[in-house]
């Protein structure tokens, strides 16, 4: 039987991130991507937002952090990310984790949970 594989995106403070990204190369997640990100809305901490003429709004730097893994996982990575993004203040961040309907590594061909090594 295979794996279920889900999608975890979590959108953080820039400054938490090498904390992010150190836990979770701990925890086992082989590869991953970052992204720039600007938090627009509730997302952006009042007191570091600036103002964009090309968002017409407010907006805070923030990363976005994301990676694939099977689903067994993923409430365990999703409370990692938690603990080592949380600071107490308003604009920490979300996590939010979506299903994966299939995954091949390109150079291979390697389909499903195998294709994440």
């Amino acid at each position: 039987m295979s794996t279920a594989l889900v999608e975890v995106r979590a959108i953080v403070r820039r400054e938490m991130l090498d904390r992010i990204v150190r836990k979770l190369k701990q925890s086992g997640v082989p590869r991953l991507t970052v992204s720039h990100v600007h938090a627009i809305g509730a997302g952006a901490d009042p007191d570091a937002a600036k103002f964009s003429l090309e968002e017409g709004s407010a907006y805070a730097d923030k990363a976005l952090v994301q990676f694939i893994c099977g689903s067994e996982s993923s409430g365990e990575l999703v409370q990692l990310i938690c603990r080592a993004a949380c600071t107490g203040r308003c604009g920490d961040g979300i996590v939010y984790v979506l299903p994966v309907q299939s995954a091949t590594k390109i150079r291979t061909g390697i389909e499903g949970a195998p294709a994440l090594r």
